[in-house]
Parts: structure tokens; sequence; C-alpha cells
């Protein structure tokens, strides 16, 4: 609770009111300065200095905390403060609330944010572009993204002009639910209302055109930022280089991934394990291969993604050799395998007829505590029946009999096998 301050039977003159003034305006500096270090304890300390020498802070200095208490992502007490100084007649001002919803904003917390802005309406304030901009980016984390494009029509209805932030917001929101084509048409509505689209605008419409599988779409998008003159970011590049892969050009994904080794900017390792995984599925192990080799020339650090990938364009390619060599390197780079590298590996030996070490793969699988998935134990299975090897075959139904009751009856890669043997 924000405490009142004590009162005072003596006269008081200008002088008194001079250092009240002086002790908040130095209070609030402090809170900012915690706030900017995201110390939101030592801000807290510094009301609670306040109280004790008897001043009341001010809606400034309350705001200043709920705004150092946004950036140590501590929304909960901000929205306690808020409710503080609600109950204690201190009436907060638009900022004051535009600092709350920040701060539900940048915990994702997109609902009490919400609430926030119903607070507001309740009151004598009208929100502004900034309120409906903070409400905006809390929403990206929900999959509301009808209601952040409502959010845009309700700012206009305010008499306000929604501006790249806000259609930024509102992209990201459409990308997060793969909302490819509406994002798209938001661009169209940016262009009607005059206003031009950013590199996060244009990033987070690649990106829904990747998830959308759309990869046309998102290259017309990146050359339309070249129109533009809008500079690629590497979010940007990323999501069109896995564009490209789950498109099945891997030869369009490696043309990216050159651009940015040529221009900029500087590829990552999720730019190299998106265009290895484009290989991948072209079966293009060899591809995959020399991707993989420029990842340790570049200096980056390979990840069980990077290996994986790898790994499985080898398998496809039938390459049973290399991924058990891989699977040397990988651990060479401190990486523990994990169920997908296991399961790939399993794969590769069963394809290639080496039975004895797929089996043996497997058993180490199991006391590492990687549970295999459907497909590589009915593949396994297959092998033994084939192979004549009943005593595996029984030592694979355990598994077979968890699996099936985990499937529910799915009739994916391997269900109606899986269903067969545990029925058997």
């Amino acid at each position: 609770m924000v405490v009142v301050a004590k009162t005072f039977s003596m006269k008081v003159g200008p002088r008194f009111f001079s250092d009240v003034s002086a002790e908040l305006r130095k209070c609030t500096a402090l809170i900012s300065g915690y706030g900017k270090q995201r110390d939101v304890w030592r801000a807290i300390d510094v009301l609670t200095s306040l109280r004790e020498k008897g001043f009341q802070p001010n809606v400034v200095v309350c705001s200043a905390l709920i705004h150092a208490c946004g950036t140590g992502r501590q929304w909960r007490r901000a929205l306690s403060l808020l409710a503080d100084m609600q109950e204690e007649y201190l009436h907060p001002n638009l900022i004051t609330y535009n600092s709350s919803i920040s701060a539900c904003e940048k915990s994702q917390q997109w609902a009490p944010a919400l609430q926030v802005l119903h607070t507001i309406r309740q009151r004598t304030f009208r929100p502004d572009l900034t309120t409906y901009n903070a409400v905006l980016s809390a929403l990206t984390t929900s999959h509301r993204w009808a209601q952040s494009h409502a959010m845009l029509d309700e700012a206009r209805l305010e008499g306000l002009a929604p501006d790249v932030i806000s259609y930024s917001a509102c992209a990201t929101s459409f990308e997060k639910a793969h909302q490819w084509a509406q994002g798209l048409g938001l661009l169209a509505e940016m262009r009607r209302h005059g206003v031009q689209a950013n590199v996060i605008t244009y990033g987070a419409l690649v990106s829904a055109c990747e998830k959308g599988f759309r990869w046309p779409h998102a290259l017309q998008l990146v050359d339309d930022m070249q129109h533009h003159s809008i500079k690629k970011d590497l979010v940007t590049c990323n999501a069109l280089i896995s564009a490209c892969e789950k498109g099945h050009e891997p030869e369009l994904a490696l043309k990216v991934l050159r651009r940015m080794l040529a221009s900029g900017p500087a590829p990552d390792v999720i730019s190299f394990n998106a265009a290895i995984s484009a290989f991948e599925k072209g079966q293009l192990w060899l591809d995959a291969l020399k991707v993989l080799s420029e990842v340790s020339e570049r200096r980056l650090q390979p990840d069980n993604i990077t290996f994986n990938a790898a790994m499985s364009a080898c398998e496809k390619g039938m390459r049973w050799e290399r991924v058990l060599s891989l699977l040397s390197d990988m651990r060479a780079h401190g990486l523990k395998p994990n169920p997908i590298t296991c399961c790939v590996v399993i794969l590769a030996c069963s394809d290639a007829s080496q039975i004895e070490l797929a089996w043996q793969l497997f058993l180490e699988m199991e006391e590492s505590g990687l549970a295999p998935d459907a497909p590589t134990v009915s593949r396994l299975l297959m092998e033994c029946e084939q192979r004549l090897l009943p005593d595996r075959e029984l030592a694979l139904l355990p598994r077979i009999v968890a699996l099936a009751g985990r499937r529910g009856g799915d009739d994916g890669p391997g269900g109606a096998l899986l269903r067969a043997a545990a029925s058997a």
C-alpha cells in the first residue's frame, strides 16, 4: 500500500515544499536509473526509503517505479502499484497506465494488458497511440490476431493514425498465428494509409509466409524490400532460407546464403542449419556436407540441429558410414545426441542392413534414457522379423505396446504395424 504522508500541525513555508519537490525529483531519478539497469528491488527500496522519511510518493514517482517493474519483468508488482495508487487517491495519469500496459507486454501478459486498457476507457482518459501500440505488442504473444487487427480500427475511431510500430506489431501477431494471407493484406492496407513498412514489418511477413509454406511470396517480399531500399536483417534472411527449405528449393536457399556471405548480414548457425535442412529435404547429402564444412570455417558453433540435418541427409542418401562419422564429430564438439539423432543413426544402419550395429545403438539409446519414436521401432522390428530374430522381436514388444498406447490409434508412420504387434 502507498503510505499517506505524515501530517504536520506546524505551518509550512515555501522551503518545505521546495525540499519535498527536490526529494521527489531525486527519488524519481534514482528509480529511473535502477529501472534502466533492470534492478527492480533497488528501485523499490528507494520508494520504501521515501516513505520512511515521511514523504508521500506522487504520481511521477509511482509511474517511474511501474516503468522500472516493467523493464525488470515484474508485471504483477507493476499492477499492484497501480492498484495501490487508485486506493490511496493518487490518480494515475495516462503515462502511468501506458507504463502498466508496457510492463504486461514485456512479460508477455496480453490479458492483463487488455484489462488495463479497459480501465483507461472507464476513466476520463482517452487512449493515445502509445497505449494502442503497447497493447498491440502484448497481443503478439497470443494467437488473437483478429483482435490485434481490430485494435487498428479502434485506434482510428479514437482519431489516431496507426504508425509503422502499430502495423509491425500487428504483422507479428499474424506471423505467430501463421496467417500469411492476412499479413499480405495488412501490407496493402499500410500502403493505402500511406505508412511505409520497415524491416520489422517485412521480417514478420516473410516469417509468416515461411510458416505458411509460401516461399514465392517470401521471395516477393524480399524483392519489395530491395525496391524500397530497406536493408534485410538476419531474421528476414533466415526466414527466407527456411521458406526455401520448406518449399523444397535448396538451390534458392543456397543462393540466399551466398548473398549473405558476400554482402551481409553475416549468417549465423541458424542460417546454415536452414540451408543444410534444405539439402536434406532434397536428398542432396553431398551438398549438405559442403554447407556443414563452412560452419566450422566461419568459426561458428554447430548445434544438434546442424548435425541432425546433415546426418538425415546422409541417411536419405544411403551413406550410413557418413552418418556414423558425423555422430563422432558431434560428440567431439561436446554435443550429446538427442532422440532425433539416435533415430536417424538407427534408421541409417537399418537401411544399410547393419542390423547388429542398429541394435547396439538402440540399446545405447535406451540406456541413455532416450525414447525411440514409432518409425524407428517399426523399422527395427521389420529388420528383426526378416532376419528371424524372435528374441529381439519379443524384446521390442513392450516398447511397441507403450508407443501404441501413446499414439491412441494414430495412423501415422508405423501406426498399423504398432497396433498389429500390440494386439498379437
